[in-house]
């Protein structure tokens, strides 16, 4: 026989039963929340990640390029630098043969054969006036007008004079109005070789294999 107790108890169950099953039911749902969240959280970290370590890479390329670049101009700026120097290098020795040169023999005979041979293309002037270092003026000016004089020049259309200009021996010619002139200076023979010197030591270089960026 079933008593009001026993009717109670399984009221009881029942009720207990219904309420165990609901938070069953919703653990369940809770936890398939709390999976799609973690795999929401785990693509977000993820996603995360490989931004960052693509940004990384980038500056890494970008720090990879700006060295690279520092690295060639340094070693252009060398590579000038080392050009530069030996091109002074070249012009001092130059400069110097130059100068032994001027106090050689041979240097007077070199001044009046190309002195002679400048003045033919001034045949048609009256006046022509020929720049001579100073030094070489007073040494040499009565020798000179001895061999132009010799070689048909009248010296009362020539006038040598001193030049002020540091152009270490040769001579510049013009006429007397200046619209023609002759540069023979020996300074200015070393600063039409300049461009030439330049490319000899450009050349030095690349065959050393230091120009090679």
């Amino acid at each position: 026989m079933i008593t009001i107790d026993d009717k109670l108890d399984l009221f009881k169950k029942a009720v207990l039963q219904k309420v165990v099953d609901k938070y069953i039911e919703r653990g369940e749902v809770l936890d398939a929340e709390m999976l799609e969240a973690l795999d929401t959280f785990k693509l977000g970290v993820i996603e995360k990640k490989e931004a960052f370590i693509h940004q990384m890479e980038d500056k890494a390329e970008e720090e990879g390029k700006r060295l690279i670049s520092k690295a060639k101009s340094e070693a252009k700026n060398k590579v000038l630098y080392r050009r530069h120097n030996l091109i002074d290098e070249l012009l001092e020795a130059v400069t110097d043969r130059i100068h032994l040169f001027v106090d050689s023999e041979i240097y007077t005979m070199f001044l009046k054969d190309n002195l002679k041979t400048t003045l033919e293309r001034f045949h048609e002037f009256d006046d022509i006036i020929v720049e001579l270092t100073q030094k070489d003026h007073l040494r040499y000016c009565d020798d000179i007008e001895h061999s132009l004089h010799k070689a048909g020049y009248t010296m009362k259309h020539i006038k040598l004079v001193s030049t002020k200009e540091d152009i270490i021996g040769g001579f510049v010619v013009y006429n007397g109005t200046k619209t023609v002139r002759i540069d023979y200076s020996l300074a200015g023979v070393i600063s039409d070789n300049k461009r030439f010197m330049g490319q000899l030591v450009y050349e030095i270089i690349n065959e050393s294999g230091d120009g090679d960026e």
